[in-house]
């Protein structure tokens, strides 16, 4: 029971940090090239109190090749090392993590928006997640 509680709770951090530009502004601040994709890291880092050099660092040595990928790989990671709980559940059940990080981005019409216009998959986005808050530990 404590699990599915600690996932519901990560999920709903994930998308609302995801989900938090406004549908007017949505186009213009997509991370589509790596330098957006690059200020849009740091912007989130120093929200979230991380070394935004770190977390650019950490994007530009994340396992995907496309920029919204690495975005979101990067996301995660900020969203590891702002809260330790989240990043060890992610390193101890992956699967896990990105089935209820799927269910919960499907369940959220601005984010799914938000990932057709960057041409990644719900399962791409939870698997980038997952993959960035578990590399935060």
């Amino acid at each position: 029971m404590a699990e599915y509680a600690l996932i519901t709770a990560m999920v709903a951090t994930l998308a609302l940090s995801l989900a938090t530009i406004p549908q007017s502004e949505l186009g213009r601040r997509l991370p589509v090239t790596s330098a957006r994709a690059q200020a849009l890291v740091s912007k989130s880092a120093r929200a979230a109190d991380v070394s935004p050099a770190q977390a650019r660092a950490v994007m530009a040595r994340a396992p995907y090749g496309r920029a919204p990928l690495r975005y979101l790989y990067a996301e995660g990671w900020i969203g590891g090392r702002r809260n330790a709980a989240d990043c060890v559940f992610a390193k101890a059940t992956p699967g896990s993590t990105e089935q209820e990080l799927a269910a919960g981005i499907r369940k959220d019409p601005r984010l799914l928006a938000r990932l057709r216009r960057m041409k990644v998959t719900v399962a791409q986005a939870a698997e980038a997640l997952t993959r960035g808050t578990a590399a935060a530990c």
